[in-house]
């Protein structure tokens, strides 16, 4: 039998999961876009200006570029799957909340659904995240790799 108190705790949880869902496109992967579109500003300049100067176009400046183009992508990505996943975790709760203090097996599998949806979407998120801001370090290091050896 779920107490007041139980209920109160899950009522609490979907309310965090709900600003998850926002905050979920405000958190520090702002950072990786902005540093990853910055060296894609770098990049881009750079090439321009080797062109106006009709220098000798490296590969590494290019290669810099679509990886953090590819950081911003991934990124992307990321908050997508950040987003189902907060709202699985939402939908759970207001399962748990709608059953009420006796959940039936029918109940009890569409909890779990959702539960089994929010987990793998939030396995994924953290992957996705790992790869945009190891694919940003990446562009950064072939970024400064090609100003250390070209001046």
């Amino acid at each position: 039998m779920k107490t007041t108190l139980e209920m109160d705790r899950i009522k609490e949880r979907q309310k965090l999961s709900a600003l998850g869902m926002s905050y979920s496109i405000q958190r520090m992967d702002l950072l990786i876009v902005s540093i990853s579109g910055a060296g894609i500003y770098v990049c881009l300049e750079t090439l321009k200006y080797i062109n106006d100067k009709q220098l000798e176009t490296s590969t590494l400046i290019k290669w810099a570029g679509g990886v953090l183009l590819f950081a911003i992508i991934v990124n992307f990505i990321s908050q997508f799957l950040g987003h189902r996943s907060n709202l699985n975790d939402y939908l759970m709760c207001e399962a748990k909340l709608d059953a009420g203090s006796k959940i039936s097996k029918a109940e009890q599998s569409i909890i779990d659904r959702y539960d089994y949806k929010a987990e793998c979407y939030d396995k994924a998120t953290n992957i996705f995240n790992y790869a945009s801001a190891l694919s940003m370090f990446v562009g950064l290091v072939l970024l400064l790799s090609y100003f250390l050896m070209a001046f």
